[in-house]
């Protein structure tokens, strides 16, 4: 009993410490959108550049976001209670699928005001001051999202991940942004002069076309998590063969496996169906000492998981966990 408790407090620890370690990222994020909305926003103003003020707004977004994320960050941690008996663990992916389509909403806007400029004439941007904005940025948002994805591989956070794919999107786009100016300030010098007041939209327009579908892409797949759609298959599968593992010296005729991705958090439901002849011999300490080498197991592969095991000898309680239930009446074990 001691060793168990000890064990216990030991994965709390741990579980403390990651939590506090996601929060300082969370912390460095906010810090660096911060920073670079307001770089983004003054050199905006010097340049005339809608390319540089876009940067600016999504750093802005994240900015605000992030802010969000912080406090949703605290609240997944927190258990269930009577308003909330599952927890907060479904804010997380509620809030990746907000950040998504606010980005597309803002990408959208941008590319329609660049192809309107673009039909007027374009816009003229003093490149040779833009270019060390865009430099900057790039570097600032490369570190960060080194930074963020070593973070993110130490917590097991999607909420890092996510933002460390977002500070590297950001350094990507500044760096092309740095390109483009780049050019502009040789054409200046070209026979091709006449076409520098067209180049911002037009790198607006390359930006958004490279930006669009990696939110479109976060909205899709935290919809899929709030719908309640399957993890992946080959998650599927490094599961069952764990379970598989733990089984295997387990008498039972079969087992269901029900997994759920919301979030950081997997939910597993494992039914385990004996013959009536096996739960004769498999009692109360039997299905606790299974259902604890079966989250020890699991948690190795998923450190953020809830699991439920419930021992059967009708399959029709598979079924009945959720809806809509089959209304055939169940088989009862009887004893010998």
């Amino acid at each position: 009993m001691s060793a168990h408790v000890t064990q216990n407090q030991q994965q709390n620890q741990e579980t403390q410490d990651l939590d506090q370690l996601e929060q300082k990222a969370l912390r460095l994020t906010l810090l660096g959108n911060f920073l670079i909305t307001l770089m983004g926003l003054g050199f905006a103003l010097l340049t005339l550049s809608e390319a540089i003020f876009i940067d600016s707004i999504f750093s802005g977004i994240h900015l605000v976001i992030s802010l969000i994320t912080l406090q949703v960050s605290h609240l997944i941690q927190q258990p269930g209670n009577e308003d909330y008996p599952f927890g907060y663990v479904a804010l997380e992916p509620m809030l990746n699928l907000g950040k998504g389509i606010v980005i597309a909403i803002v990408a959208i806007c941008a590319l329609f005001s660049s192809v309107d400029a673009i039909r007027h004439g374009g816009r003229s941007v003093e490149a040779d001051i833009a270019i060390w904005y865009a430099a900057l940025a790039a570097l600032g948002c490369g570190l960060l999202a080194l930074m963020q994805s070593r973070f993110a591989k130490q917590c097991h956070s999607q909420l890092l991940d996510l933002d460390a794919k977002n500070w590297l999107i950001d350094g990507l786009v500044s760096g092309a942004v740095a390109i483009a100016f780049g050019v502009m300030l040789l054409l200046e010098r070209s026979p091709w002069s006449h076409l520098i007041p067209y180049a911002d939209p037009v790198i607006v327009i390359l930006l958004v076309l490279f930006i669009l579908p990696i939110p479109l892409q976060t909205i899709w797949q935290n919809w899929l998590q709030l719908a309640g759609r399957a993890p992946a298959a080959e998650d599927q599968e490094q599961l069952r063969g764990v379970v598989d593992e733990v089984l295997e010296t387990v008498p039972h005729a079969e087992y269901h496996l029900r997994p759920l991705n919301i979030g950081r958090l997997s939910y597993v439901q494992i039914y385990l169906r004996l013959t009536p002849e096996q739960a004769q011999e498999f009692g109360t300490p039997e299905a606790d000492g299974l259902r604890s080498r079966l989250y020890q197991e699991l948690q190795e592969h998923l450190p953020y998981i809830a699991m439920d095991l419930v021992v059967t000898c009708d399959r029709i309680w598979v079924k009945r966990a959720v809806l809509p239930a089959e209304r055939e009446a169940p088989v009862v074990a009887t004893q010998s």
